[in-house]
């Protein structure tokens, strides 16, 4: 005997559900993916209702085999996550086509749950997770009411807090398996999968533009918590890559070897902090000028640039410290040479403005400060949308447009400091951040990404200067919260916010901070709870000298122990309370019994009833309700919440 087809209700839920299950992928999929996937759902809801739409066999083979072609098309070689993700989705979405009975809709839920899981190789945000569990409810809803004797009418709200209650009570085993399991040293994510899902960040080169662009993202580059009183907006500066080469438009790196980690002397104290980066393509970290003690994996170059191995593409969290005032003492004669390098862009212009800087200065230090007085007196404009400088950028830009971002201001300081035969070098980072005073931390975005100069004096060494200091210290000083989309005029000043006082704004950017907090403690210590994390919270337990075989027991027996107490808890619970079919029933009898009607022990309900009636025929309408329907909700095949609700108003307006 074949099994009953599928009603519609239950088709409709599915289909839903299944565009819901896989309605995160469609930002990580080709747009034509996604549109033919939404297709196929909407002819199979469509099919609902106008059975003449209902797809043969044939014709279901056709939109199979023109769903291979275009995956093959857009994916040849089905590499990648994104090739894996769109056929695994097509395929749900085929077999939701032909799904006409209980094993079909078996199959589509658990296709369900397997593409549940792939989210995940893409976002493990709390966000994220929030949603994967409501569809694992959703789904599991759906397995619950498939397995009914029969179906009934409305929407399945039984069973979606049936499937709600068995997902909490998963919960504690759940708890055991992620604190006991025993953790990989690297994020699960990371074992060579893909590598085409992290952030980007700042590259290891410039040309002029290429910061405007990337400050135009408000993604988070990394947070940090600091061990004391936070900095003052001027002194973070959080350094990044140094270049030195430069043809006169682009500037790149220099191959510097590895040196001590301490090579400066300062008399200033330290300033401890945890950094929190988030998934990026590069190698290298970021700390405050200049970096004292790294983590154990980080290496510091010669020119005080942070790398680290085995770092992207994943969240890393590491503990530095940094001393803000120095002096970096003499100069090798390596970097002398690098710092001096000259292009062949250099103008005569360029050359005269220097000669007379340097007729006019005693030292070094006055000829620094008479080049940030040029840019500070003359009409220079800092903008988001400079123009566009094509044969030679930096001449054009100091004596012509004089409009551009922090990369141009930087980039020709640095230079005509070397036409001045100082050394001097450009520094890309951050600068900044925003306090959350949610979770008193540091926020620094990719829109906080800056470039400064460094320049070597005898007094001092190497030495931070920001020429856009000098032109727009609104940079420095505030938080760069200016509206990106309303300047999009080429060489548009830069206009920044003076704060929120519309309350919409204000509440706004508060319930954004709380979000951002719960983020990143989600980080910390759900996604960043390591194998070093894991050690310390056994120790505080008193299992600190537990080996990886012994924890994997411990954590099987501790799951054996709780699955029978949780058993036991929940018959405990449910020992004194009966069902609400059989409660409604007790307080009829009650009633009855008050008044001197009382159901003998052995009296089943029909009989109970009869005798009832012969004592008071008055009600016998009233009775026979009550009883029939308790009878059928009882020993019958009918469980609706609704007749369930009826029996109780019929007890509760029963009067004897």
């Amino acid at each position: 005997m074949n099994p009953p087809p599928l009603n519609h209700r239950s088709l409709l839920s599915l289909s839903l559900i299944t565009l819901l299950v896989v309605a995160p992928h469609f930002a990580r999929l080709d747009p034509r993916i996604s549109l033919a996937f939404m297709a196929v759902i909407l002819l199979r809801v469509t099919s609902l209702y106008r059975p003449r739409l209902r797809l043969g066999r044939w014709l279901l083979l056709g939109i199979t085999l023109a769903s291979a072609v275009l995956i093959l098309s857009l994916y040849p070689l089905l590499m990648g996550l994104p090739a894996k993700v769109a056929l695994l989705s097509l395929m749900m979405g085929l077999k939701l086509m032909e799904c006409r009975r209980r094993r079909d809709l078996y199959v589509v839920v658990f296709l369900g749950y397997f593409t549940l899981i792939t989210h995940f190789l893409f976002d493990q945000g709390m966000l994220q997770v929030a949603y994967v569990v409501v569809m694992v409810i959703a789904l599991s809803g759906l397995l619950i009411e498939a397995g009914r004797a029969e179906s009934r009418s409305g929407w399945p709200l039984h069973s979606l807090r049936l499937a709600a209650g068995m997902t909490a009570q998963a919960l504690p085993v759940m708890l055991v398996l992620f604190f006991l399991f025993p953790r990989l040293n690297g994020p699960l994510w990371n074992l060579g999968v893909d590598n085409s899902t992290g952030q980007t960040g700042l590259s290891d080169s410039i040309t002029l533009g290429s910061i405007s662009r990337l400050i135009r993202s408000r993604a988070v580059a990394f947070r940090v918590d600091f061990d004391q009183a936070m900095p003052a907006p001027p002194l973070r500066y959080w350094r990044g890559p140094v270049l030195w080469h430069t043809d006169g438009r682009r500037w790149g790196r220099a191959d510097l070897p590895k040196t001590a980690l301490v090579s400066y002397r300062s008399d200033a104290p330290p300033v401890s902090y945890q950094v929190t980066l988030e998934p990026s393509p590069n190698d290298w970290l970021y700390a405050l000028d200049l970096p004292e003690s790294l983590p154990a994996e980080a290496s510091l170059l010669a020119d005080f640039q942070i790398t680290a191995k085995d770092i992207r593409q994943r969240r890393y969290r590491y503990t530095a410290s940094s001393r803000l005032q120095y002096h970096t003492g003499p100069l090798s004669e390596r970097q002398r040479r690098l710092g001096l390098q000259l292009p062949d862009t250099v103008t005569p212009r360029m050359r005269a403005l220097v000669s007379r800087w340097r007729a006019e200065s005693a030292d070094d230090r006055q000829l620094v400060n008479r080049a940030l007085q040029f840019f500070r007196n003359e009409p220079f404009h800092y903008t988001l949308n400079p123009p566009l400088l094509e044969t030679n950028p930096v001449d054009q830009f100091l004596f012509d447009s004089r409009r551009g971002f922090c990369e141009h201001y930087a980039t020709s300081f640095t230079l005509l400091m070397r036409l001045a035969g100082i050394p001097a070098r450009v520094v890309t980072g951050y600068q900044g951040g925003e306090r959350n005073p949610l979770g008193n931390y540091l926020i620094v975005r990719q829109s906080d990404a800056h470039a400064w100069s460094e320049v070597w004096l005898e007094q001092s060494g190497w030495t931070r200067i920001d020429p856009t200091a000098a032109v727009a210290p609104e940079r420095i000083e505030r938080t760069f919260e200016f509206d990106l989309q309303e300047n999009t005029a080429p060489g548009s000043p830069v206009i920044f916010s003076a704060g929120d006082h519309d309350l919409l704004n204000r509440l706004a950017k508060q319930f954004g901070l709380g979000l951002d907090a719960a983020n990143a403690s989600w980080h910390r210590w759900i996604l960043g709870y390591s194998s070093q994390q894991q050690q310390r919270l056994l120790q505080l337990l008193g299992f600190g000298s537990l080996s990886a075989f012994k924890l994997a027991l411990t954590m099987v027996l501790a799951v054996a122990a709780l699955v029978p107490l949780l058993i036991l808890l929940m018959r405990w619970r449910d020992r004194d309370r009966p069902d609400p079919v059989q409660r409604d029933y007790g307080k009829f009898c009650r009633r009855l019994a008050r008044k001197g009607i009382a159901r003998l022990a052995h009296e089943g309900p029909q009989d109970f009833a009869r005798r009832v009636i012969r004592q008071r025929p008055d009600l016998q309408r009233p009775v026979s309700a009550i009883i029939d329907l308790y009878i059928a909700l009882r020993y019958g095949a009918e469980d609706d919440p609704e007749q369930q609700r009826r029996l109780r108003q019929l007890v509760r307006n029963f009067r004897a």
